[in-house]
This record gives C-alpha cells, structure tokens and sequence, in this order.
C-alpha cells in the first residue's frame, strides 16, 4: 500500500505540471480560458476530488472490482487513479474524442512513462465494447446535462426552458430518447450488486428507467457538490430484479 500511495501521489502532482490547464479551460468557458483553471481552482479541484475517491473508496468496501466512467474529465482524476492504484480495480474510462480528452489521454501518457506505472485513459469506445453485468461501479455525472450533447435536456433538468440561462437549442423529446438509450446501455454493464455515482439532475432520468426494470436503486442522503460543474452528486446502490 505504501507503493501504491506514492505511485498516487506522484501521479496526481506529475500531471498538475503536464496538463495543459489553459486548454482544457477552453472546455468549459467560452472566451479567454487563461485563467479559468487557476490555483485557486485547480486546488479545489483537487481537494473535492479527493473526497469523492474517498466517498467511492468506502462505497465500494475498497473491494477489487470493474469500474466504468462515463463522460468523466479532469474532475475526475483523483477518483479514477484512486480506484486503479490505491483498490487495484479495473477502470473502464470511456470519453468522446475532442481537445480535452486528448489533452488528457497525452499527459497521462507522458507521466505513466515517466514513474513506470500503467494509468487508465479515457477511450472513446462505446459501452457496447464492455461485457453486459460486469460492472460493480458506473459513474454518470454531468453527462446527460452536457449543454452541448443533450441542449435541451440541459435546459429542461436545469429548470431554465425558456430562461435567460436556456441553450434554446435542440428538441427535448430527441434528445430524452438519446439520454434514455445511453442510460439503458450502461445499465445493462451493471452487476447483479452495483453503486451508482449520478447527479440529481440525471437521476430523474435514469430512476424511472431503473423502475421499468424491476430493479432497485435508492440513494445515501448528503452528496457531494462538484468542484467545477457544481452538480449535486450521490451515491447510490443499484440492485437488479433478478438478483
């Protein structure tokens, strides 16, 4: 454990010097980004990342396992290398291709090369690519309130239809039947016993989907606030009706 502790730690500071943090700002302001990931952010970044592997870590009764991540970005970092290094668990990280995740996809190909150890990247295969019941663990958050992949699904889950705040792009019932493809896709990678990491914008989508199933899902009070998004997420236990 000591190892793998340091192998953690090194990782998380190597890759706060390799990062591109301007670039990766361009994904979430419009603008100059310069600033956008400043120290102030990127420490408290940092910090609530940290409590979410800790929040996970405790979840999961630190048990080996498979783990999939949905949309997950630099946010998530410390959650992901957490599971990988310190509980020795399989992450699958699946992402779009853009400049974010290559950016991300090439640090941390710099910096498992420079400490000798393999560190999971974000891919941009499909959940068709993973075994059906092989995950313990899916992490969706922020993904169906993207402002860019479902507009007007944001603008809805965020009460801002119609508001100054609304994108006023997309259809609603185009992109409910895409979010709810998605959802039952990676439902479908859940194991029989399953935690379940969302915010509460996307549980209301993927709670009545989880019904339709005959399946259970019920969620530990509190949450945690994203560090940059600033979603509520929580953790849920998700158990299959044929369990």
């Amino acid at each position: 454990m000591d190892d793998a502790l340091r192998h953690f730690g090194a990782a998380l500071a190597a890759l706060d010097l390799e990062l591109d943090w301007e670039l990766l700002g361009q994904s979430y302001c419009e603008g100059d980004a310069a600033d956008f990931f400043d120290d102030e952010r990127r420490e408290h970044t940092l910090d609530t990342g940290l409590r979410f592997a800790e929040d996970v870590a405790q979840a999961l009764d630190e048990r080996p396992g498979r783990s999939v991540y949905l949309g997950a970005d630099v946010a998530e970092l410390p959650v992901i290398l957490s599971e990988h290094l310190l509980l020795g668990r399989r992450v699958e990280w699946l992402n779009l291709d853009g400049p974010a995740t290559n950016e991300l996809r090439r640090a941390l190909a710099v910096v498992s090369a420079k400490l000798g150890v393999e560190l999971p990247v974000p891919s941009a295969r499909t959940l068709a690519t993973i075994e059906p019941a092989s995950c313990d663990h899916l992490w969706m958050v922020s993904v169906l309130t993207d402002p860019d992949a479902f507009p007007a699904l944001h603008d809805a889950l965020y009460h801002r239809t119609g508001g100054p705040l609304a994108t006023g792009r997309g259809v609603l019932e185009e992109d409910r039947a895409r979010a709810d493809a998605l959802v039952e896709e990676l439902l479908d990678r859940a194991a029989p016993r399953c935690l379940l990491a969302t915010s509460d914008e996307e549980r209301r989508v993927i709670a009545p989907l989880v019904q339709t199933r005959g399946w259970k899902l019920s969620f530990a009070r509190g949450g945690r606030t994203t560090a940059i998004v600033g979603d509520r997420v929580r953790l849920g236990t998700l158990t299959r009706g044929d369990t």
